[in-house]
């Protein structure tokens, strides 16, 4: 049974503009009357910005042989697209587009996991499609609301269907640009996170969510060992973030407390940051492994045990592979949130 849950209105008639005269018209209805009637069966494929042909094709090598070509024109798939509408959305096939990760979906969104396997949801996919989207959950991990915003400019573009996503702009371009910034999130297992930009990167191993567009934070790190590794551009490497007021003062959250712990890599000494939610006098920070590394561990960093306050201290929070020479150092106007230098 043929699935057009994937189908996007707006998106379809952004890339197919010369459908709506006929609509204005009354030749046809809708975008999604002449895609099934029509377009389904002539090869078109963009009806959405989570859908990419080439992607899906190379993905699923399998289908390929049955897709049609000037070689193949009698086989039984007008595109690939056409296979995953008939078939792949029910087989589960996820490899679809590169604005989505699947793997990446379901770690962010355990709760989806009774649902997947009760079958409610084939897959995170089947669930993003339908909720994910408008719900604002993030499809990969890169930080999607957090550089459109910070770039209102490229907004236009991906409205107008110019472009998929903020994360297609940045990957084609923006990575290469030193003026834009980009935020890249883990989830709340183990994560390898990669910047990779010649602007300012921020990487963050704790899974992130952005209701309305606003940044929160679903775990904290604990039993967590995350890699976050520096790019070319200048990297920031979070440990711990401002979470909002209490008591008429700013409150940090600090990352990484308990089991669990960060190992940055590729850290670039007068270029990259490290931001950490713990003042300099209740961190220890020294040389481990023959001096190669920097380990930062709590010394008396204030936490709640069993409902009780207690001193967390010798509790590795990060390593600075290579970083044994390093010192950090608070920098100048830091004195709430505590950005640390090598």
């Amino acid at each position: 049974m043929a699935n057009y849950a994937i189908f996007d209105e707006q998106y379809y008639l952004s890339q197919y503009p010369w459908l709506k005269p006929a609509i204005d018209a009354g030749i046809i209805k809708s975008g999604r009357e002449h895609f099934e009637k029509f377009g389904q069966a002539a090869g078109l494929t963009k009806i959405s910005r989570y859908f990419d042909e080439d992607t899906y094709l190379e993905g699923n090598p399998d289908i390929k042989p049955f897709v049609r070509t000037p070689n193949n024109p009698n086989a039984p798939f007008a595109t690939g697209l056409d296979h995953f509408i008939q078939y792949g959305c029910e087989e589960g096939r996820t490899r679809v587009s590169a604005e989505y990760d699947e793997a990446f979906y379901v770690a962010t969104n355990r709760d989806l996991l009774p649902f997947i396997q009760n079958g409610t949801f084939k897959n995170g996919y089947q669930h993003f499609i339908q909720f994910g989207v408008k719900d604002g959950r993030l499809p990969t991990s890169f930080f999607e609301q957090g550089y459109l915003g910070n770039h209102p400019d490229i907004g236009q573009f991906v409205e107008s269907g110019t472009l998929k996503t903020g994360r297609e702009h940045y990957f084609k371009f923006g990575q290469f640009e030193p003026s834009r910034s980009a935020t890249f999130v883990g989830t709340s297992g183990n994560d390898i996170l990669t910047g990779s930009g010649a602007g300012n990167v921020e990487l963050i191993g704790v899974d992130v969510e952005a209701p309305n567009g606003l940044r929160r934070y679903e775990s904290d790190g604990s039993n967590e060992f995350d890699t976050l590794t520096g790019g070319s551009g200048r990297d920031k490497f979070v440990l711990g973030d401002i979470v909002g007021f209490r008591g008429g003062t700013l409150s940090s959250r600090q990352f990484y407390i308990g089991p669990g712990f960060a190992t940055i890599r590729n850290f670039t000494q007068g270029q990259d940051i490290i931001q950490i939610g713990i003042p300099l006098d209740q961190l220890l920070v020294f040389p481990i492994n023959n001096n190669r590394d920097l380990a930062i561990q709590t010394n008396g960093f204030p936490v709640v045990e069993n409902g009780v306050f207690i001193a967390s201290r010798f509790d590795t929070i990060a390593v600075v592979e290579g970083g044994g020479n390093l010192n950090l150092n608070l920098l100048p106007g830091s004195s709430v949130i505590r950005y640390f230098l090598g």
